[in-house]
């Protein structure tokens, strides 16, 4: 299972910094980074590709990761996640 997010972000480069340093409790959390992409047009959305080990493990960082806007640097404005499995 994998899990695509998308968030709107202050400024781009210091979302990626906070992403970059969650590292560590993405993992624990039993999340690899697949890819992270910007938006071609526009420093305020962020997107990334998550592989997915633990569905309830995954929503706890997610739900985390909502309570703690500071664990992102205050950067995200918005954020949507969706668990997705190939079709």
């Amino acid at each position: 299972m994998q899990m695509i997010c998308h968030h709107e972000v202050t400024d781009f480069d210091a979302w990626k910094t906070a992403f970059d340093a969650d590292d560590e409790a993405r993992r624990s959390a039993g999340l690899t980074v697949l890819q992270v992409w910007k938006h071609v047009d526009s420093t305020t959305h962020a997107f990334f590709l998550l592989n997915v080990n633990n569905r309830d493990k995954a929503q706890g960082w997610i739900d985390r990761s909502n309570a703690l806007h500071g664990d992102d640097g205050n950067t995200v404005t918005h954020a949507s996640a969706y668990f997705i499995d190939p079709a």
